[in-house]
């Protein structure tokens, strides 16, 4: 294996909900290899450029606003002057058993979840045709193929990014741009109601030994937003340990 190819030296990127968790490590691998990273957060979210990895800046937007959306990236394109990678995980996930869950939090987690990787995805698509390609990489979840029983709303989102994923792969392969999905299963970040004994029971059940941690998710994305993954789209991955088998 030729160490240059995982370079992305000269590359730029953005990635959504950055601010900590699984964004914050891809942020941080992105910029490792070279890349310029956008790293975006929500208004009113504490983010300040000084708690970033070498190589990155935050940028501020509610990816559920376009005109928000479109000004974070008109700020991407005046400091860099290209995007070549995009990373749609901004995401949350208030749980709520189904015959609790009303509109509202219906709307909230939809339209960030997916409504808003779509506006990102439509906006780094305009910038990435002129320059002949690009890469998207969208973050769904496990949950997307099990369901769940307190987020009929989070899988639902989640699967809908699979979707959304494959469309834009059929829609945007002819203009150079690649759009895969990863699928991470429990990851070692902030989980309601997971503590360390609740990481290491869930581990118990998956073939590798272990929940995920952000950094194997950050590798997938890497690999998928770099040269050797550039023959790959409408593709998703599961990054779980094997505890489910995306087909």
């Amino acid at each position: 294996m030729n160490s240059g190819s995982l370079s992305l030296r000269g590359r730029t990127a953005l990635v959504t909900g950055g601010g900590s968790g699984i964004g914050r490590a891809v942020a941080g691998a992105l910029a490792a290899l070279g890349a310029q990273v956008a790293v975006n957060h929500p208004p009113g979210a504490e983010r300040a450029d000084g708690d970033l990895a070498d190589g990155c800046f935050a940028v501020e937007a509610d990816v559920r606003d376009r005109q928000q959306v479109a000004a974070m990236f008109e700020t991407v394109g005046r400091r860099f002057g290209r995007l070549d990678v995009l990373v749609n995980n901004a995401g949350v996930f208030p749980r709520a058993q189904v015959l609790d869950l009303d509109e509202a939090l219906w709307d909230l987690v939809l339209d960030t979840n997916l409504k808003g990787a779509f506006f990102c995805a439509q906006e780094a698509a305009a910038m990435m045709i002129p320059q002949g390609g690009g890469r998207i990489v969208n973050v769904s979840s496990s949950a997307a193929f099990t369901g769940s029983p307190k987020g009929a709303h989070y899988a639902a989102s989640k699967a809908g990014l699979v979707a959304l994923g494959k469309s834009l792969a059929r829609a945007l392969g002819v203009h150079g741009i690649t759009v895969n999905t990863v699928a991470p299963g429990v990851t070692r970040t902030a989980q309601p109601g997971l503590d360390e004994e609740g990481f290491l029971a869930e581990g118990e059940k998956i073939p590798l030994g272990r929940v995920a941690r952000a950094q194997d998710v950050a590798n997938a994305v890497v690999f998928l937003a770099g040269d050797m993954g550039g023959y790959l789209t409408g593709q998703t991955l599961g990054v779980n340990g094997g505890a489910v088998m995306v087909p």
